[in-house]
């Protein structure tokens, strides 16, 4: 955790084909590079802090990375995403699953980019994650809390990281990020939400979890501005990528000018942390572009 990560070489493409604003990848599988130790500097640029959520009637740790320099540019602003269950994005420590290494991809993407971006990760409910990350329902996992989260979300968890750092605020320097059930919430909160977000990291989204989810996204196009990246692997089970594949088919047949979407399935990843680490680098580029585009900062 939180260390400067080398970025690996780009995946081969397997195949890749663009249609207006949609591009859909197919690529093989890569090992993802293994988190590194922290040093005193690095852990002086993360806090935690924790909040009520009055809507779902909890009190929740929240953990937030600072960008590279973030204390020594007093008038700079900075785009934000936030992520879902907190306690895997930047430590495996707190992660009974290994870690996204959110930090040292931020760090590495800072140091070869300038890419700068304060990522703020809410940590799971525990036994209640399931519930507080549905926001479409199941009748073998009622009852739904997810639409309480996302309104804690946007109503007390988005205020208070506004007011506490120097944030760039608009929809189009805020994003969501989030796996599984996380990855639903993702894709919920830009769909529902596009004045709050501009843009999605959907990893490996639970589809199966409701009809109702194809039902919403056919009939809610995506708006000008926004940026989605979807993912999936194609070793996470019977009808994962399948389920991926049709709704960004269903996000593509409507989608508007100004807006962006992009597939990638990685053949063989599995559903798990370091499958989710290893994309993230390219995620992050093609969100915030043309960040990623710019020259590498001078040493």
């Amino acid at each position: 955790m939180m260390g400067a990560l080398r970025l690996a070489a780009p995946f081969a493409l397997g195949m890749a084909l663009g249609v207006g604003g949609a591009a859909w990848f197919l690529r093989t599988s890569t090992q993802a590079e293994a988190p590194r130790a922290a040093s005193v500097a690095d852990l002086a640029r993360f806090e935690t802090f924790g909040l009520a959520l009055p809507a779902l009637g909890v009190d929740r740790s929240v953990r937030v990375y600072l960008p590279p320099g973030y204390a020594d540019c007093k008038d700079c602003r900075y785009p934000v995403l936030y992520f879902m269950d907190g306690q895997n994005v930047f430590d495996a420590a707190t992660s009974y699953a290994g870690e996204w290494a959110a930090d040292e991809v931020l760090d590495g993407l800072h140091e070869k980019h300038g890419l700068a971006v304060i990522a703020v990760a809410i940590d799971h409910g525990g036994e209640a994650r399931l519930q507080e990350l549905s926001v479409w329902s199941n009748p073998e996992f009622a009852p739904t809390k997810g639409e309480a989260f996302l309104a804690d979300l946007i109503g007390t968890v988005k205020p208070a990281v506004d007011a506490r750092y120097r944030t760039q605020p608009g929809a189009a320097t805020t994003g969501i990020a989030g796996s599984s059930l996380g990855g639903l919430m993702a894709h919920a909160a830009v769909m529902r939400h596009p004045e709050v977000f501009g843009r999605a990291l959907v990893f490996s989204p639970s589809y199966w979890f409701s009809p109702a989810i194809a039902e919403e996204t056919a009939s809610k196009p995506l708006q000008p501005g926004q940026r989605v990246y979807l993912y999936v692997g194609g070793s996470e089970g019977d009808g994962m990528q399948p389920d991926a594949e049709a709704m960004a088919a269903r996000w593509k047949a409507t989608l508007p000018e100004g807006a962006a979407l992009q597939f990638l399935a990685v053949a063989e990843a599995g559903h798990n942390e370091a499958a989710w680490r290893a994309v993230l680098p390219e995620a992050l580029c093609w969100s915030f572009a043309p960040a990623c585009e710019a020259a590498s900062p001078a040493p």
